[in-house]
């Protein structure tokens, strides 16, 4: 049920992101990016065994909190 439901989400994400691709055609390598990167993610968690996906989603949260510090230390520094 779970991974129906996600497939479900990934699927309205998609048309989402669709749908501000046609109103902002510039973002379309942005979109292409997010597109991949979910159906990515829907097919790790969909194949993938439990054990092999709780160290991606370890390593995914890492990542996040990795690139938000990151964020976080470009914006103080004032490189954005």
């Amino acid at each position: 049920m779970i991974r129906e439901v996600l497939v479900l989400g990934t699927l309205i994400y998609i048309l989402i992101i669709a749908v501000q691709l046609i109103d902002r055609p510039s973002l379309w390598l942005q979109s292409l990016l997010i597109v991949v990167a979910l159906a990515l993610a829907t097919g790790v968690y969909w194949f993938r065994e439990e054990l092999r996906l709780q160290r991606w989603e370890v390593m995914a949260l890492w990542v996040a909190v990795f690139l938000f510090v990151a964020y976080g230390l470009a914006r103080f520094g004032g490189l954005l």
